[in-house]
Formats: structure tokens, sequence, C-alpha cells
């Protein structure tokens, strides 16, 4: 039979091993993977900045904001000074225990153009409703870019969504 510290030394390797695990699986982008890795570390006993924020993200990301706004305040508690320099806002877990966990699964729209010109459209969800002016507001705003010629393939600029969000959360 384990002895108690021995037990706690086994538990905290795992908490470890757990903590590692989500760090990685963020890293790769593999959410909910991350997710099971950090609540098992917690579970554990292991109190971590990183492991409260990376948990609150993840939350937060699927919409599950009043279990995101527990791991933020955790983090909050366990460094201040940390938590500052993320950049939330000083009501920001106030608002989250507030909002209501999204309803549904968001909708998505994928069009596809072709080489020869032609579109598919595939929905990943139920379509939503087409107003009477298409992707427009109202019929003034229709108008308005009425004679403006439509974007062809290839026209647009690839956009850094990461360098955009730097320059938008920084000071």
């Amino acid at each position: 039979m384990f002895t108690p510290s021995l037990r706690r030394f086994f538990l905290s390797v795992r908490a470890r091993y757990h903590f590692w695990g989500g760090q990685r699986a963020y890293r790769l982008g593999r959410l909910k993977k991350a997710a099971r890795h950090f609540q098992e570390a917690i579970s554990y006993g292991y109190e971590s900045f990183e492991a409260y924020l990376l948990l609150g993200k993840i939350l937060y990301r699927e919409g599950n904001y009043p279990r995101a706004a527990i791991f933020f305040e955790r983090a909050q508690l366990t460094e201040p000074g940390r938590y500052l320099l993320e950049g939330y806002p000083d009501d920001f877990v106030t608002t989250l225990r507030a909002r209501k966990e999204r309803a549904g699964r968001p909708v998505y729209r994928i069009v596809v153009e072709t080489e020869e010109g032609g579109t598919q459209t595939r929905h990943t969800s139920p379509a939503p409703k087409v107003a009477a002016f298409g992707d427009f507001v109202d019929q003034e705003e229709h108008d308005q870019h009425l004679l403006r010629p439509p974007i062809r393939p290839g026209e647009g600029v690839d956009i850094d969504w990461d360098e955009e969000a730097r320059k938008f959360f920084s000071n």
C-alpha cells in the first residue's frame, strides 16, 4: 500500500502529465482534448494560472460562459498580476456570469469557387433566412453597391487574422 506522501507524489506526476498534455493539445488546436487534459490536471489538485486561463478560453469559445467565468475567476485569484497582463476588462467575469449559454450550433455558409467560374455552396448547419435584399441590410445599401463591379476570384487580399487581433488588443 502506498504511503500518503507517495500517493501525493503520484497524483502530482499525473496532474503535471495532464497539464503538459493540455498545453500541447491547445497549441495544436485540439481544444476538446486540451480541455479534458486541463480538467484532469485540476481534478488531481494542480493549481495553475495557465491551466485555469486556457480552460476558461476553451469554454468561452465553446459558448459555455458560466463555466468559463469560473475558470477565469480562478486564474484571476491564482495570479492577479498575470491576469491583468492578459488585458481582460475589470468586469469580464461578471459579464460572463450574466450571459446565457449559446443556443444551438452556429450557422456557417461555405462557398467554394471552382476554376471554371462556377460556385458550389454547402451549408454545414441549417441555412440562414435570406432577406429580400440578399447580403444587404436594406434597399438603400443595395442601390449603393449596385454600380460596383463584382469581386472576382483572386482579387481579394489574404488577411492574417492573428495579426489583426494583436493590433486590436494591444495597447
